[in-house]
């Protein structure tokens, strides 16, 4: 029930976002010669604001949501908007996302297997998955089906170590309603505030399934694999090139498979089925023996590597060509 009343929701105020933020100026905008804005016309960068409201709607109407977790969502959710309309320096960005992780600590959530330390991880996840999906979110319904798929498999983790569904299952209808409006060729993109608020909220679902033990908190990770792979993948690449970790390019992972696969539709749907995948694998771990979890986790992450270092032994992205089927059609974080 709790997602598709999201999906409801969501499906009917993606159109109100829509002529909000174009209404208002809050668009990305066309850019000649820059790879990251070639989209044709401006698009509304308002999604996040359907998806953080119908999400937390539906767990609020429900009593699944703090007003902690209301308060920590707004601030990264608006961090990410003033980004969106005019640049915010990155450090001052960190700090929103930072303090919205205190405050959903102050809200009572915890990476309970790590006891003292519980309540660090928390704030230190809050800003990873809130860059990662910012980095995922860079062609169209790519990182919203991804953390859609992500949500229903915290929900499927949650359900089977009897923890509650309902804010997993309504992040993941909303998604899913945004995502009507956000598939190829996407009519508004969920804009850095809305990849900033799935972030934090996808951390606070990892937080909650992580009560139900070690193995639990490794799942939820497994679950959350592409984005996670994509965080470390981006990082260590720039980092090992000199570059600035903050400055976006066309070298994502998605955008090199991309390029191998002839074509940005193919890399959606194929990192879905992964996605799918990884959230399978995750519940999986979940209820396994904790030796067992820790060493999927392990082989998850060493075939990870490999394919790091396969994308990253293929050629730089060619030049786009007008009308080329891998040119980028959204936003890029």
């Amino acid at each position: 029930m709790p997602f598709l009343i999201a999906f409801a929701v969501a499906a009917l105020l993606t159109p109100v976002s829509l002529w909000l933020g174009a209404t208002l100026g809050i668009v990305d905008r066309p850019r000649p010669g820059d790879p990251l804005k070639i989209h044709p016309r401006p698009v509304p960068v308002t999604g996040g604001l359907t998806v953080a409201v119908a999400a937390l709607g539906v767990g609020a109407v429900l009593g699944h949501v703090t007003w902690w977790t209301v308060t920590a969502v707004g601030l990264v959710l608006a961090a990410g908007l003033i980004d969106d309309l005019h640049p915010v320096p990155p450090a001052v960005r960190l700090a929103a996302q930072v303090t919205g992780g205190l405050l959903i600590v102050v809200g009572g959530a915890r990476l309970e297997p790590l006891e003292v330390l519980g309540t660090v991880g928390v704030i230190l996840i809050v800003p990873a998955f809130a860059n990662a999906v910012n980095m995922m979110d860079g062609q169209d319904g790519l990182a919203g089906g991804l953390a859609a798929i992500t949500a229903l498999g915290l929900a499927g983790l949650s359900a089977l170590n009897g923890q509650p569904t309902v804010m997993a299952l309504a992040l993941a209808g909303s998604l899913t309603g945004f995502l009507l409006w956000n598939r190829p060729p996407a009519r508004i993109f969920l804009g850095n505030g809305g990849a900033y608020a799935v972030g934090a909220l996808l951390a606070l679902l990892t937080a909650d399934g992580s009560r139900a033990g070690w193995a639990a908190m490794l799942g939820a990770g497994v679950c959350l694999g592409l984005f996670v792979f994509e965080l470390m993948f981006t990082v260590s690449r720039r980092a090992s090139s000199g570059r600035s970790l903050v400055e976006g390019d066309r070298l994502h992972s998605y955008d090199l498979l991309a390029e191998r696969l002839g074509g940005r539709l193919r890399t959606t749907f194929l990192s879905w089925a992964l996605g799918a995948a990884a959230a399978g694998v995750g519940i999986a771990i979940a209820e396994a023996p904790l030796g067992v979890a820790v060493a999927a986790a392990v082989v998850g992450s060493a075939a990870a590597a490999l394919v790091g270092l396969w994308l990253l032994g293929g050629s730089t992205p060619a030049p786009q060509r007008p009308g080329s089927t891998v040119v980028p059609t959204s936003e890029e974080g």
